[in-house]
């Protein structure tokens, strides 16, 4: 009884399909991992901008809301000098009052050290125009604009509102 022996392969093939493998699925994969990275910094970017903007709503509307009940508790509004704008409130013993203006592209209250923007600088908040004035034909209504820019993505945010004061307001 013979016995069958298996024929050895020969392995020179192996190597050189090998090889062709390496060839057409290394490009391939560096392909793809550039797909990944563009895909992954483009997200950044996008996330950043998206932040840049929220914070430059949020810091406008914030800003609002604060001149807005500044005048509600006011009993005058007026520009003391081009683009400073006081609003008067009559106490028992004295009249204070808030001062709003612009400095090198932010609101500020009262004085410079208290800016009541630009407080985020990952959104470049930037006011470029801040105005109060009174309606010609309603005494007493007040019309109040701001305009700002995000430094990052270059886009801009408005507000308007206008403002009704009492007569009775300070109980005068």
């Amino acid at each position: 009884m013979e016995r069958c022996q298996a024929i050895p392969k020969d392995t020179n093939d192996a190597r050189g399909f090998l090889l062709m493998e390496l060839a057409v699925s290394l490009p391939i994969f560096a392909l793809l991992l550039s797909f990944l990275a563009f895909a992954i910094v483009w997200s950044w970017r996008s996330y950043q901008n998206e932040i840049a903007d929220a914070e430059l709503r949020q810091e406008m509307q914030i800003a609002a809301a604060r001149i807005v009940e500044s005048a509600l508790l006011s009993d005058h509004i007026g520009e003391r000098q081009r683009g400073v704008y006081e609003m008067q409130q009559r106490t028992w013993d004295h009249v204070p009052q808030d001062r709003y203006w612009l400095s090198d592209g932010r609101l500020v209250l009262n004085a410079v050290t208290s800016p009541i923007t630009g407080a985020f600088g990952g959104a470049g908040v930037h006011i470029e125009a801040f105005s109060i004035r009174e309606d010609a034909q309603r005494p007493r209504l007040y019309h109040i604009e701001m305009r700002g820019v995000s430094m990052v993505t270059g886009r801009s945010y408005s507000l308007a509102t206008a403002v009704y004061l009492r007569e009775d307001m300070g109980g005068t």
